[in-house]
């Protein structure tokens, strides 16, 4: 359960690996064996929190529902303070349960792909049993949720928010959402979005997945207009899978050739298993802090 300033918009990590995590199903490699062996080393997969703590009633909103979504809850424990035992009570404060959170106000998905949309069925009637939640997603996307028989018990209490490329959602008076598209490998023509989260001060881009920044030709002058940007590092070099599958992410190295010198504040997330930058004191690592730019970690924080 993390610490967050009161009084603040602020932006939480909740998890820093690609789709599979750490450990990975299946994986040998040692750095699974030693997640599998000591779940103190595993890592959740990438999702960031914002939260609004100014008013009574704290707002909180996550940014994918992950495989993980049920520790990543708790995660903001503090914040979710115990669920409403009568939701239509209109008296202030309502009664709370001390033993379950209240749902968040809202998730926001960038795709479709198993890591970024695997934990919504934790949300269903045999887990958390939210209420008419909000998702906020591409038509597309939120089409797919609701025509999706499988979770139908779950579909019947989210309210989808359909979403188009630059659309900005207002949370409050002074924070807000856009949505930014970027090309993504995409099997059912629902799209990628990144999001450009607008706080009172500062503003952030979560981007945890793109093909490659040369398909996208806005990336260096969006990157440039934000004050911090947490994007795809999922891998450092392209033979880190074997040869078993393409690696269809930027290079960490190139990422870092494009926009190191850039002011902003460059945070690299969504880390496949493999990639070297997890190990302390490697070489990737070790050039990766030398160019300045950061590797993000569960609970970092970011001030908006």
């Amino acid at each position: 359960m993390f610490r967050l300033p009161q009084n603040h918009v602020t932006a939480v990590v909740l998890g820093i690996m690609q789709d599979g995590g750490l450990p990975h199903a299946g994986c040998r490699c040692a750095r699974c064996e030693g997640a599998f062996a000591d779940p103190a080393r595993a890592e959740y997969v990438a999702c960031l929190g914002l939260v609004d703590n100014r008013e009574k009633e704290t707002a909180v909103y996550l940014f994918d529902a992950t495989p993980d979504i049920k520790y990543q809850l708790n995660l903001l424990a503090g914040v979710l303070d115990g669920h409403p035992t009568r939701p239509e009570a209109a008296a202030w404060p309502p009664r709370r349960s001390p033993y379950r959170l209240r749902q968040p106000d809202g998730i926001f998905l960038t795709h479709a792909h198993m890591g970024h949309i695997g934990g919504l069925p934790q949300l269903g009637p045999e887990a958390m049993a939210i209420t008419q939640l909000p998702i906020y997603a591409s038509r597309e996307l939120g089409h797919m949720l609701l025509e999706n028989a499988l979770w139908q018990p779950l579909v019947d209490n989210l309210r989808i928010v359909p979403l188009v490329a630059g659309q900005t959602v207002d949370l409050a008076a002074d924070v807000s959402v856009t949505a930014v598209p970027v090309p993504h490998r995409d099997e059912w023509g629902a799209g990628t979005f990144a999001f450009l989260i607008q706080g009172p001060e500062r503003r952030l881009l979560y981007l945890p997945d793109i093909d490659d920044w040369a398909q996208w030709p806005e990336a260096e002058a969006i990157l440039s207009s934000v004050d911090v940007a947490l994007v795809d590092a999922s891998f450092y070099s392209s033979d880190e899978l074997g040869g078993r599958a393409p690696v269809a992410h930027p290079l960490i190295p190139d990422t870092l050739a494009r926009f190191a010198h850039l002011p902003t504040q460059l945070v690299l997330t969504h880390l496949n298993h493999t990639n070297p930058v997890l190990n302390e004191g490697s070489a990737a690592r070790t050039a990766v802090i030398q160019s300045g730019v950061h590797i993000t970690f569960t609970g970092q924080q970011f001030p908006l």
